[in-house]
């Protein structure tokens, strides 16, 4: 008489049943060969990022005119009501040179610095300024 194991209620594997398998095997291997690699190498990522950033600058890159640059902040104040009354686009703000601090004033934004240095020409007539600068 036989005597019984633990495998006996299994049949054998016939070998047809294992090809299934090499066939998932292949298809796996060739999506490998097909697909990019899924992540980047950081110099990549980098380097596209660098390239959206220039894009972007370029896309919204502005000119303003700069007016004057004062060390007093009420006389900046002042100013920058003046143009603005005027129907300039007028900011300011604060900037250390040297160790000191000035308040920039300027004109803008103008899409093309053709316009800025249209609109400078006009500002330096009208106001009397001695100097402008037309910046980006």
């Amino acid at each position: 008489m036989r005597q019984r194991t633990k495998n006996d209620h299994v049949s054998p594997i016939k070998i047809d049943e294992l090809s299934f398998y090499d066939q998932l095997i292949d298809k796996k291997e060739k999506a490998k060969k097909k697909s990019p690699p899924a992540t980047l190498l950081k110099h990549q990522v980098k380097k596209i990022e660098k390239k959206k950033i220039r894009q972007v600058k370029r896309d919204i890159r502005s000119y303003s005119v700069q007016v004057a640059a004062l060390k007093n902040k009420a006389q900046t104040k002042k100013m920058v009501e003046r143009l603005l009354r005027s129907g300039y686009q007028a900011y300011y703000y604060q900037i250390m040179v040297n160790g000191e601090i000035f308040y920039r004033i300027r004109c803008g934004p103008f899409s093309t610095l053709k316009k800025g240095q249209k609109k400078c020409k006009k500002a330096g007539r009208q106001r009397r300024f001695q100097t402008l600068y037309c910046v980006s």
